[in-house]
């Protein structure tokens, strides 16, 4: 397992620095609320990016920002929590895959499409299908783009030293499992599937003991500030199933607005980061965003990223939670 600390440069930005943990490993000094004084190795940095929206709403400079702001941090690895596109073309989704390819060149990356990514006509067809005629034919249309463009793999995962990401595809169109009683949220709205908790398990249980057990998807569980909205059809069976299997952290977007949250469900407490947009299509008075996760043996850091003119992204606000972690056997 590697070991990593961070140092202030000259301009106040946080640099990082690599070293290989054991008797000498550098670690720093860590107060928790109502705890002593703990030290605290980090192990793992997470850039979590989300709602790039290639199109119309996506901005140049802070795409370019981010990806510079990435190649400098060196993170371990990029999370990306969907909405690639805005219009789930063709020309999107090339933009949207030299981008992806040009992070690659820094730091592995693992993402999961979102509701723009799907061809919805797919979804309606898939629906109308007599006795499942077509269904198949349907389903492979919905995701057709995406996977020529981004990954045949809607649901990966990828284990980096100290953390193993389960990428969950929430973003179905308009399906049984979606449908909600506001006209409103028609295709809008995600759900989980069983088939996708079995991948999850599978992810953890061939993870490494001590890696930070970490789900992605699309659509934000936790109802938005400003939005109102719980992103999920089946949020509570999905927040439960989710911690019963030892999650520790939940990345997601899809709200385009920044928040971090805790709550208690299943056999122990969630984590639920929620990245912001990196596009235009922002909330009335909030910012461009992404979050950066820290990954500590004792603690878990999310310091949200704001987009700032003539600065950059910058450090907005932050938040530590103790690791909430059962022992595991080797």
């Amino acid at each position: 397992m590697h070991g990593a600390w961070r140092s202030n440069d000259s301009s106040g930005r946080r640099t990082r620095q690599r070293q290989t943990a054991g008797p000498g490993a550098q670690t720093r000094q860590t107060l928790l609320p109502g705890r002593g004084r703990v030290e605290s190795l980090l192990v793992a940095i997470l850039a979590h990016i989300s709602d790039l929206h290639f199109g119309r709403p996506a901005v140049v400079e802070r795409l370019d920002a981010l990806k510079e702001f990435i190649a400098e941090i060196q993170p371990d690895a990029v999370a990306v929590s969907g909405d690639l596109t805005q219009r789930c073309t063709k020309r999107e989704f090339s933009k949207a895959r030299a981008y992806l390819d040009s992070l690659g060149e820094t730091a592995p990356y693992v993402v999961v499409p979102g509701n723009h990514d799907i061809r919805w006509l797919g979804a309606v067809a898939r629906n109308m299908g007599l006795a499942g005629l077509f269904r198949e034919q349907a389903h492979n249309f919905k995701y057709s783009r995406y996977k020529r463009h981004i990954s045949e793999d809607l649901s990966p995962s990828l284990e980096v030293p100290g953390a193993v990401i389960a990428g969950v595809n929430t973003a179905h169109g308009i399906t049984r499992g979606s449908i909600t009683r506001r006209f409103r949220d028609l295709g809008v709205i995600g759900h989980v599937k069983h088939a996708d908790m079995v991948r999850v398990r599978e992810a953890f249980e061939n993870a490494a003991p001590d890696a930070a057990r970490i789900v992605m998807l699309h659509h934000n569980p936790i109802k938005g500030e400003l939005s109102g909205r719980h992103g999920l059809a089946n949020t509570e069976q999905a927040l439960h199933a989710f911690s019963d299997l030892g999650t520790e952290l939940v990345l997601c977007g899809h709200d385009h607005l920044d928040a971090v949250h805790t709550i208690e469900r299943g056999a122990h407490g969630l984590i639920i980061s929620t990245a912001g947009t990196i596009s235009n299509r922002l909330r009335p008075g909030r910012a461009s965003s992404f979050n950066l996760v820290e990954i500590e043996d004792h603690e878990i850091r999310i310091t949200a990223h704001a987009w700032r003119q003539k600065k950059g992204f910058v450090p907005s606000e932050d938040c530590t939670f103790p690791r909430r972690t059962t022992s595991r056997q080797a």
